[in-house]
């Protein structure tokens, strides 16, 4: 595998997760973003469960392992999915998305200090710049009676991080156990996230067989391929760059993501972007400049 194996997977996986993104923004204000969220966890469950005997098979790694990849996948794709789909309800995909390219330099200061990798001057010029594109989004909210921009962003927010936890813990158990393949540490995370939502569930029901029964073929044949190309191919090509790609430097392909999505959008929508989000972007692209010196 070359040196800039992980890029490359990392750019596949930003475009996969950015067109599922536009099939979770929508059905996540159709059903919900409990309900998205539990679907597309369980569908790509399935599919890891088929993969990993076939090509990837176990590694051993032991409970201590295989319990803090699930309990990755229960905090970063449990609990922070849900705060992500709220806030692609709210204020669409190329926005939140935006928020997200935060993750990149969180982890890079995360694996910092938590796993030795360097990071660079570089990196926190650039995070100012991400701050003036998250003030330029939230400013589109301001003057807008009952606006839920600046409440979004915070979901948004929030999702990143608990993500970046999600991540951190999972680029841990790769070291501690290098057998271990990026499929068998999808099919542990993803698992974890089920058995959240299956606590979930206890305290309030996600419905989910009820709100099944009220989507046409076609909306849940749609919302299976946004599942499995926005989380089992997108997952599966992330894991691959965590798992041997420098945490920081991976912050490079996160352009991708909010370019496409928010191209898409405006795209399906027939409408030029707003001048805000023209400015947010400016800085975005200033910001990303800055981290690829």
């Amino acid at each position: 595998m070359s040196s800039n194996s992980p890029y490359y997977f990392a750019l596949g996986a930003n475009l996969c997760f950015a067109s599922g993104s536009l099939v979770f923004a929508r059905f996540s204000r159709i059903t919900g973003p409990v309900w998205m969220n539990a679907f597309k966890a369980g569908v790509a469950l399935s599919a890891f469960a088929l993969t990993v005997p076939v090509i990837g098979g176990f590694s051993g790694a032991g409970w201590h392992g295989i319990g803090l990849m699930l309990l990755s996948g229960a905090i970063g794709l449990g609990i922070g999915d849900i705060f992500l789909l709220s806030s692609f309800a709210r204020v669409g995909a190329g926005r939140t998305l935006m928020v997200f390219s935060f993750q990149p330099l969180v982890l890079g200061l995360l694996a910092f200090l938590f796993l030795g990798q360097p990071i660079e001057g570089r990196h926190f010029l650039a995070i100012t710049f991400f701050m003036l594109c998250l003030g330029s989004l939230v400013m589109e909210g301001r003057g807008k009676k009952g606006s839920l921009v600046p409440l979004a962003l915070g979901f948004a927010l929030i999702g990143m991080l608990l993500d970046a936890t999600g991540l951190i813990l999972t680029r841990g158990v790769f070291d501690a156990y290098p057998s271990m393949t990026p499929l068998e540490g999808n099919l542990h995370r993803l698992t974890g996230a089920v058995l959240f939502f299956g606590i979930f569930a206890l305290f309030k029901p996600i419905r989910f067989v009820e709100i099944m029964q009220t989507l046409s073929m076609r909306e849940r044949a749609l919302a299976a391929v946004g599942a499995l190309v926005g989380t089992y191919l997108s997952l599966m090509l992330y894991l691959a760059a965590i798992q041997r790609g420098h945490l920081a430097s991976l912050s490079g392909i996160a352009i991708t993501s909010t370019t496409w999505a928010s191209a898409i959008e405006c795209l399906l929508e027939r409408k030029w972007p707003s001048k805000h989000l023209v400015v947010a972007f400016g800085f975005f692209l200033i910001g990303m400049l800055v981290l690829l010196q």
